[in-house]
């Protein structure tokens, strides 16, 4: 689940009488109440551990001096809520806590993960770090890329945001201007200023390469896998009787519905196990298994990934490779693999905690280790050498037919190739092509 990722009501905002609390209490106070979880301990557990109840005693003394002798006097419903908070970011990203009405707006979808500026992001040593902007969004218009780290925004230093805050600092109403101070590997801190957008629904897309076929999924939204359906469908006639199979590009897709992930892995594989989630609790662990029935009826497929290939991606990804349904290709993918559960806390509202593992078939971890290709591609930019003595032809001799540049009449020169890595997979497709051709006479 990747609720986590959606826009919700900041939870711990500056109380309008309190204009210093929001650092302190993050820093200080929220790192110590643990009294927090006294609903979800049980008096064996105390009993078990005879030193829970210093901890707690310490918080209680901590929180009693607070509410007494702090400098401007605090809510306590405010303290309690920067506590859950504090308690939740100290264990990862994808832990956060959900006031009610952020709740209702999560169950009702009201804002998409892609709106504003059309980017996905987790935190990483207290800054933002870019998953991966998805196709067409202004983020990937500016030219911001994965493993970016966003370290200024608006002029508000990231430092010290949870989550939920900063995905709220970088979305806002269409036209307005979110200026950023990026932090790339091998360059100097840069700004860059990025209109935000009503970014439109990222769609599959598909178009024929020879005898193959392309399908791009930018995201994991709901309707994928009836997307997907179409433009199988639509290539193997395009293609007809030369169809040779399907390139899937995962690379930069930053995650979206676990549920449409394992609709897609299932879309190709007939059956055995896609994926499970290991936890710790009871009822915490499941399996994922396929169900029959295979779009590309047994054709070659391919899959391309990157350091982009995130959350959902790396579901389908590993299911397919670890199957055998599929050769994976480009490079190691982000390690995004974790799942959430929501909690009720009384009237205060909802705990998102990560309580599983997404494991592989094979049972790798993918937020260990991700997925691994099949065969490692790096990116590279085909570049035609420069033609500096141009071969002497027919064309060239005195008298000859006068010709236009392009070629005669319905011929178009072919571009050069620029994208290395798909040109690698569909050469990988043909070559699985031709060996099951091969096979089958």
């Amino acid at each position: 689940m990747n609720t986590s990722r959606v826009s919700t009501v900041r939870t711990a905002r500056r109380n309008e009488g309190v204009p210093h609390l929001r650092r302190s209490a993050r820093a200080g106070i929220s790192s110590l109440i643990v009294a927090a979880t006294l609903g979800l301990l049980t008096a064996d557990t105390l009993a078990a551990d005879a030193r829970t109840y210093t901890q707690l005693n310490l918080f209680g003394d901590a929180y009693d001096r607070v509410r007494r002798a702090y400098v401007e006097q605090i809510p306590d419903e405010f303290l309690v809520r920067s506590a859950i908070n504090g308690l939740l970011a100290a264990l990862d990203p994808d832990s956060v806590f959900l006031t009610p009405q952020a709740y209702q707006d999560l169950l009702a979808n009201k804002v998409r993960v892609y709106d504003g500026l059309g980017l996905e992001i987790t935190m990483s040593e207290g800054v933002a770090r870019v998953v991966a902007p998805i196709d067409g969004g202004p983020a990937a218009v500016a030219g911001l890329r994965t493993d970016d780290l966003i370290v200024d925004i608006n002029g508000t230093p990231v430092f010290g945001m949870n989550l939920t805050e900063t995905i709220q600092a970088l979305q806002g109403a269409p036209g307005t201007t979110a200026d950023l101070v990026i932090v790339r590997q091998g360059t100097d801190a840069f700004r860059r200023a990025v209109t935000r957008e009503a970014v439109a629904e990222p769609k599959v897309a598909a178009r024929a390469r020879g005898n193959g076929g392309y399908i791009r999924i930018p995201y994991f939204t709901p309707g994928v896998l009836a997307q997907l359906t179409t433009a199988v469908t639509d290539l193997q006639k395009q293609l007809g009787a030369n169809f040779e199979g399907v390139v899937l590009d995962l690379r930069n897709t930053p995650g979206g519905s676990q549920e449409a992930a394992l609709q897609v892995a299932d879309a190709f594989l007939t059956e055995g196990l896609m994926m499970s989630i290991q936890g710790r609790a009871e009822g915490d662990s499941k399996t994922f298994n396929a169900t029959p029935g295979d779009i590309l009826k047994g054709a070659p497929l391919v899959v391309l990934v990157d350091g982009g290939t995130a959350g959902a991606a790396e579901i389908v990804a590993g299911a397919l490779k670890d199957r055998g349904r599929a050769i994976t290709i480009g490079m190691t993918t982000f390690k995004r693999g974790s799942a959430q559960s929501l909690v009720q806390m009384g009237e205060l509202g909802y705990v998102q905690l990560t309580t599983g593992y997404y494991v592989t078939p094979k049972g790798a971890s993918i937020q260990t280790d991700g997925v691994v290709p099949g065969t490692v591609v790096e990116p590279a930019r085909v570049i035609l050498p420069e033609d500096r003595f141009p071969r002497r032809t027919e064309a060239t001799l005195r008298g000859a037919l006068d010709i236009p540049a392009g070629g005669p009449a319905g011929v178009q020169a072919e571009a050069a190739e620029v994208d290395y890595q798909l040109a690698r997979a569909f050469d990988l497709l043909h070559a699985l092509a031709l060996v099951n051709q091969f096979a089958a006479n």
